[in-house]
């Protein structure tokens, strides 16, 4: 998602209003629900969200854009953090719905790494039985989204984990549901109904990196690139 400082509210795209309402689409989501948003820092799209009356809690690891934040979407919590989970982890409460952004293609080789897992781990551990995780990503710059690893590489990477999984795709059209047609795409889970605690999330996030490959689609296009070069 967009990482920049200027967080001035612009006229959301059709993009931005299509993510918006696939969101605020998740069965159990509407007025009320919480929702926790962790490194996306899209003003037009949380503003989206408080319009609709979801209490939106925004968490960024740059101290500036989560006080740009707080001053363009008043509406919302925004504040600095990576969601440790002892900071928003209850056993008797929790999020109706957390939403992540999937990791540049430069920030690593691999989303199928240890950390990366108990990274999604962490944040699962925060949410509601029942309730929704969706992490967004888009396999093109457009409309302020950031490059990040691929939609099949993102929708691996969730499925592991307990609980109905599905893939969306976006476009200035965002009724279109081809991923080779538009950029923007979301990958969702909804939580099993049975809690499970933050140790049992760990588990299962050290569990799957063993049985999850090495390569991703980052590292493969690396090593393709590579081997030509050497080839050359």
């Amino acid at each position: 998602m967009d990482s920049s400082s200027d967080q001035n509210l612009q006229k959301p795209t059709s993009i931005v209003t299509g993510i918006v309402r696939y969101l605020a689409s998740r069965p159990g989501i509407g007025p009320g629900s919480r929702v926790l948003l962790c490194g996306v820092s899209n003003a037009v799209l949380i503003q989206g969200l408080t319009n609709l009356g979801l209490l939106v809690t925004c968490t960024n690891e740059d101290q500036d854009d989560a006080e740009s934040l707080q001053q363009n979407v008043p509406e919302a919590d925004c504040c600095e953090g990576n969601v440790p989970r002892e900071q928003f982890y209850n056993a008797d409460a929790g999020f109706d719905l957390v939403v992540v952004s999937a990791a540049e293609r430069n920030e690593c080789f691999s989303i199928f790494s240890r950390y990366r897992m108990m990274e999604l781990a962490s944040r699962m551990a925060c949410i509601q039985p029942g309730g929704f995780f969706v992490q967004l990503g888009s396999s093109d710059s457009a409309d302020g989204f950031e490059v990040t690893h691929s939609m099949q590489c993102c929708l691996r990477q969730v499925s592991v984990f307990p609980g109905q999984s599905s893939a969306r795709s976006f476009s200035n059209q965002f009724r279109l549901r081809y991923p080779q047609r538009s950029s923007p795409f979301a990958i969702s889970l909804q939580i099993p109904d049975q809690r499970l605690s933050p140790f049992e999330w760990d588990v299962l996030a050290m569990n799957a990196s063993k049985r999850l490959p090495v390569e991703c689609c980052q590292f493969a296009a690396d090593r393709h690139s590579s081997d030509n070069r050497h080839a050359a």
